[in-house]
């Protein structure tokens, strides 16, 4: 499911970026996304279903370790108490939110700023630098393919492995790309941008996906991932304004060393997390 915003980020970046090269300016590109946006609105009306049943198949189980116990199977809250109360409650579920804060900053930092940086740093061509920005999300996407296979071959404790050593391997990336010098090379930024998205999309999409189904069951799957990705999205917040002033001040090699300390922080949180989810199995 989370294949959407990174395949189709990357097919994106692709297509603008042969209407940039081709001359198209601000408002053609605009009227072109009004136009595809319109093309999947006719396409979601006419062939999205709200659930399984509706489609002939069967209503899978809810997780028996979701926090709302029995009632996890029933897909209708009896009132706003019912459906936040065990969420707040939950050291664990404000623990992902505080993962998803972190990881929501360092992903929406490289969808803002890796054109620019590939451009104005890096030295490719705007049509080249879009067409670079688009490794990022396809590489997530390939990511998510990677991390949502082993998670189901390992488990539930294997997923909370897989989001620490990730991270972990994440912080170290960033770590280079703000302290090595790649002397004018063009290619390393990029290879480096793009292992960031293979360590770090994968167990990102689990946060406000799988982990979720996990907290909420039929209950509550909906606002435990609407609550993650909320949080995650001040982060989102931050990746904009304050990381721009970051990168004009101390450059982009302390912009990327910022976000290596908050790919760090979120490993710690990962850890806490992995423990906690040992401790339950």
């Amino acid at each position: 499911m989370s294949l959407s915003f990174l395949f189709g980020d990357a097919a994106s970046r692709q297509f603008l970026s042969i209407l940039i090269a081709r001359g198209l300016g601000w408002r053609s590109l605009f009227l072109t996304a009004a136009a595809t946006l319109f093309l999947l609105f006719i396409l979601n009306y006419f062939l999205l279903c709200e659930t399984p049943k509706d489609v002939g198949l069967e209503e899978p189980h809810a997780n028996p370790l979701n926090l709302f116990k029995a009632e996890g199977e029933d897909p209708a809250p009896r009132g706003l108490k019912d459906l936040l109360a065990p969420l707040v409650r939950s050291g664990t579920f404000w623990l992902v939110c505080l993962l998803s804060l972190g990881v929501t900053l360092v992903r929406e930092t490289f969808n803002l700023w890796t054109p620019t940086y590939f451009n104005q740093v890096v030295g490719l061509s705007q049509a080249g630098a879009a067409q670079s920005s688009a490794l990022f999300p396809l590489f997530g996407g390939i990511s998510v393919l990677i991390a949502g296979y082993a998670s189901d071959r390992l488990g539930r404790g294997g997923r909370a492995a897989i989001i620490f050593f990730g991270l972990v391997l994440t912080g170290l990336t960033l770590f280079l790309l703000g302290r090595l010098d790649f002397a004018r090379s063009s290619v390393w930024p990029v290879v480096l941008v793009t292992a960031v998205a293979l360590l770090m999309l994968g167990p990102y999409s689990y946060l406000a996906g799988a982990i979720s189904l996990d907290f909420g069951g039929k209950h509550g799957s909906a606002t435990a991932a609407g609550l993650i990705d909320g949080v995650g999205y001040l982060g989102g917040v931050l990746a904009g304004d304050s990381m721009a002033r970051i990168s004009l001040t101390y450059g982009w090699k302390g912009a990327f060393s910022v976000l290596a300390g908050v790919a760090g922080l979120a490993s710690a949180a990962a850890l806490v997390y992995l423990v906690q989810q040992r401790q339950e199995r």
